[in-house]
């Protein structure tokens, strides 16, 4: 049986393929496609709204950097001009404002605030040493299949940059790190794997990794009856004490033969998400995949008791879909 989705609304010629949707499909094709038919939660994640701040106000002090508007790393009063700036956009794309969603953004602003002054010093060789060539630029690839099906694969990668060869720069948000894991894990992240095979396709040169910079976030529990104010400061006087243990980066390389086994990993995915797409192969919904590390499911209450309660409807499917 096809999938039930408006082509106006997602079309897998047209629109085709992101790294989120390969890996909503791989976790549960249920998901999959409830996010197809336009269906997100109501309600905002605290580590989804602080990691896309996070990746906001460093994509606008990178950017400075590059075009030489910025000759100093940021200061305090620097990243809280880049807070308010994400803000206002926040305020702006964002017109369903629940309480939840404005408390997170508020605890996620005042955060950066308190992180990125001290990152930016952490990494100030940045500033001179790191020779950027872009900086959260969207991608969209032509892919076809050996069988002639038409796809294209979009996505936005967080910088590249040149240093003895092209690197690509991906951030991450972290409450949780495992140096061990991390590394063991890059070598074949599909994320990383389809941004430096863009990397290749966009350049026509092999990179020579990626450079991973995580930024963790606090562990730190706001105290009762502390203000966010008070939680910022013990928080900066605790990033300060011991950066070292909230920054932290890996060099992974890669080579051809590596980028060579993923795209014949990749060919195997696009073929079964558009064989499901079309009908050939069994729909079917994950139940390992109810509840997981980052929690419930969103749409956990509607597969088991038909609720969509706690469920909107985007206008698009993708985000990234604006700048094309």
């Amino acid at each position: 049986m096809k999938i039930k989705v408006k082509k106006k609304f997602y079309d897998i010629k047209k629109h085709g393929i992101t790294q989120s949707l390969i890996s909503k499909f791989l976790e549960c094709r249920q998901a999959a496609r409830y996010y197809l038919q336009g269906y997100e939660s109501i309600y905002n994640r605290l580590p989804l709204t602080e990691g896309s701040i996070g990746h906001e106000v460093l994509q606008h002090a990178y950017e400075d950097i590059k075009t030489g508007k910025l000759k100093t790393i940021p200061s305090k009063q620097q990243v809280i001009k880049y807070t308010k700036r994400v803000e206002k956009q926040w305020l702006k794309e964002n017109s369903r404002k629940d309480p939840r969603a404005l408390e997170h953004v508020e605890y996620s602003l005042t955060t950066m605030e308190a992180t990125l002054p001290a990152y930016f010093d952490f990494w100030r060789k940045d500033l001179k040493q790191i020779k950027w060539l872009g900086l959260e630029e969207s991608f969209a690839l032509p892919y076809v299949l050996p069988d002639g099906r038409k796809t294209i694969l979009r996505g936005k990668k967080d910088g590249e940059f040149l240093k003895k060869g092209l690197w690509l720069f991906e951030t991450k948000f972290k409450s949780q790190i495992s140096e061990s894991n991390l590394i063991d894990t890059l070598s074949f992240d599909t994320q990383v794997l389809l941004y430096l095979r863009a990397l290749k396709h966009i350049h026509k040169r092999t990179p020579e990794g990626v450079l991973y910079n995580v930024i963790r976030r606090t562990c730190l529990q706001r105290r009762k009856a502390e203000s966010l104010a008070q939680f910022a400061k013990r928080l900066k006087d605790d990033i300060e004490n011991r950066p070292d243990f909230y920054f932290m980066r890996f060099e992974i390389a890669t080579d051809d033969f590596d980028l060579e086994k993923f795209d014949i990993e990749l060919e195997g995915i696009i073929k079964d998400f558009y064989d499901w797409i079309e009908g050939k192969v069994p729909h079917y919904k994950n139940t390992y995949n109810c509840v997981g590390k980052y929690g419930r499911c969103d749409f956990l209450p509607c597969c088991g008791m038909n609720d969509f309660s706690a469920l909107k409807k985007r206008k698009i499917l993708f985000k990234e879909l604006e700048d094309f």
